[in-house]
């Protein structure tokens, strides 16, 4: 059984219309967005990153979820690894770890700066859907072959009646959603049209 959560109202966000929709538990919004807006300013880096800050604000009780990065510091004295990254964003013991690190296939004793992007979203996006139940990420930067892998923790949490809204590019998501339980809301620009 859903519950609305949240509506969100139709807003406009530095000349984007944001179309309205409604977060419910067991869903999850995929907002698609194309590479420029209609005077050719990118929306790729810099307005995902203050779209999803309007949400965080807006949004009760959603955390903005991102991959790890570590500082050159870190990287240069000791790099954490899957376990350790775990442990410490959880306030689990190793035991604990190890099993979240399986469960996404990863080696616990992997070092997070070797990961590729899609697991370190997986890795970071599963952490905070064991402690908060709606979330805000991307899927910027996730090859084409691991898209499928991140999808798959993603959807395993919405089964679990958690729910959120990743941000994605509009170039990449022509194909029909498989999950019933994703909303794709395409943003389009001028005569851009994508079926």
């Amino acid at each position: 059984m859903t519950n609305t959560i949240f509506h969100n109202p139709k807003f406009e966000f530095k000349g984007i219309l944001i179309p309205e929709f409604d977060m419910e538990s067991g869903k999850l919004i995929r907002l698609c967005l194309p590479n420029f807006d209609s005077k050719g300013n990118s929306l790729v880096r810099s307005f995902r990153n203050e779209l999803m800050n309007h949400f965080e604000k807006k949004i009760p009780k959603i955390k903005l979820s991102k991959e790890y990065s570590e500082s050159g510091f870190r990287k240069f004295m000791k790099s954490l690894t899957v376990e350790n990254y775990i442990t410490e964003k959880l306030n689990v013991d190793g035991t604990k770890a190890k099993i979240i690190a399986e469960y996404l296939e990863l080696d616990s004793k992997e070092k997070l700066n070797n990961l590729t992007i899609g697991k370190s979203k997986a890795l970071a996006i599963k952490c905070d859907f064991e402690k908060y139940e709606i979330l805000l990420f991307d899927y910027y930067g996730v090859s084409a072959n691991e898209i499928d892998y991140l999808e798959q923790i993603v959807n395993a949490e919405i089964a679990k009646d958690k729910c959120g809204i990743t941000i994605d590019r509009l170039e990449f998501n022509q194909n029909d959603e498989i999950n019933k339980n994703i909303e794709r809301i395409k943003i389009t620009m001028g005569n851009t049209v994508y079926n």
